[in-house]
């Protein structure tokens, strides 16, 4: 192999590793931006929308703040009730639980333990006194962190007026008509994508909670929010939300078996539904990601940022996608972050994938 070739081999093998670094030092600053850029593409519009009927983009941009801060305000509550309401049923949960592990060991005749040991009574004073300083201190820190994304957010959508004037001054007029379309192009799929993604993704969640409630399942709301939020993880997200919405509702009504299995059913078509059938019909093809490459994002971002980085692996991922699929010479890398069905489209479709 050449050694020039090598070299570049290498470095870039350093250049990642030094931007991990960068990244997981950054955290606290890069992850609030990140967030921001997500929600100018959604509400960037909404915000020329009120522009053009003839609202002032200052007031439109704090009508946008007001909305955020109320959905954040709303998410809080949401948490906030799920902990008392959990609190208030906790012991019935427990003795079902310990029930069901007793029944599990005679059944698999593998006694490995006192089922009161595995779950422990427990003192809801001290661990009630102790939770609210550990969400009190969480409060602070997501709410500073909200703070910094509502921050970023309107400077972005108070700069937005001013980028077409920069375009103009920065090339010459060739190049700053292709660097403009690529960047409309760029635009225009993520901004689809978010909004589109968000959409299924509250349209899951209300789903959820409908099923539930019909089901007498407790704590509806909560895993409606939660569904929204694990919507965003492909494939994961999905077995997830089945998985514990069927072991609560186990727990929750055992020694009966019936509505458990009514549960499981019911939560598997919903995600099978909207993960199969209307997420890819919506979407369309041409944003699919490669599994392998689905499993490597969620692995790298959750590693790098945690709970928050895994949330944000598969926008992430899809942004870099749209923005290699735009620029002809990082088009080989999109195409191989698809999942390849691309190859099975009509020349027709291959011909208006290439003029975006």
């Amino acid at each position: 192999m050449d050694t020039r070739k090598i070299e570049v081999v290498l470095l870039g093998i350093i250049v990642i590793f030094v931007m991990g670094a960068v990244f997981k030092a950054a955290e606290i600053v890069l992850v609030p931006l990140i967030i921001a850029g997500f929600l100018y593409f959604v509400f960037a519009p909404v915000v020329n929308f009120l522009e053009q009927i003839k609202i002032p983009r200052a007031v439109s941009i704090i009508i946008v703040v007001l909305i955020l801060l109320g959905f954040f305000y709303f998410m809080g509550f949401l948490v906030q009730t799920g902990i008392h309401s959990f609190i208030k049923v906790y012991p019935r949960f427990q003795a079902r639980l310990i029930l069901l592990i007793r029944d599990s060991q005679a059944l698999l005749n593998t006694p490995f333990g006192d089922a009161r040991g595995i779950v422990p009574d427990i003192n809801w004073t001290t661990t009630l006194r102790t939770t609210l300083l550990s969400l009190s201190g969480s409060f602070l820190k997501f709410a500073g962190g909200v703070g910094i994304i509502l921050v970023f957010l309107i400077f972005l959508l108070l700069e937005r007026p001013y980028f077409q004037s920069k375009l103009i001054n920065a090339f010459d007029d060739a190049t700053r008509r292709k660097v403009g379309e690529i960047l409309d192009h760029i635009n225009i799929q993520v901004g689809r994508y978010l909004a589109v993604k968000l959409f299924i993704s509250v349209i899951t969640g209300l789903e959820v909670y409908l099923a539930l409630l019909f089901l007498h399942i407790d704590f509806p709301i909560l895993w409606g929010v939660v569904a929204v939020l694990v919507n965003f993880i492909p494939n994961l997200g999905a077995l997830f939300i089945v998985a514990v919405t069927t072991l609560m509702s186990l727990i929750q009504f055992y020694p009966a078996v019936d509505l458990p299995i009514v549960t499981f059913v019911v939560m598997g078509l919903i995600q099978l539904i909207m993960g199969n059938f209307i997420d890819p019909r919506l979407l369309g093809s041409r944003l699919n990601l490669s599994p392998f490459i689905i499993l490597v994002s969620l692995i790298f971002w959750g590693w790098l940022w945690g709970v928050v980085g895994a949330f944000l692996s598969v926008p992430i991922t899809v942004v870099i996608k749209i923005i290699c699929d735009n620029v002809p010479y990082l088009r080989p890398i999109g195409i191989f972050m698809g999942s390849g069905k691309l190859h099975h489209q009509s020349a027709k479709e291959r011909e208006q994938t290439k003029t975006v």
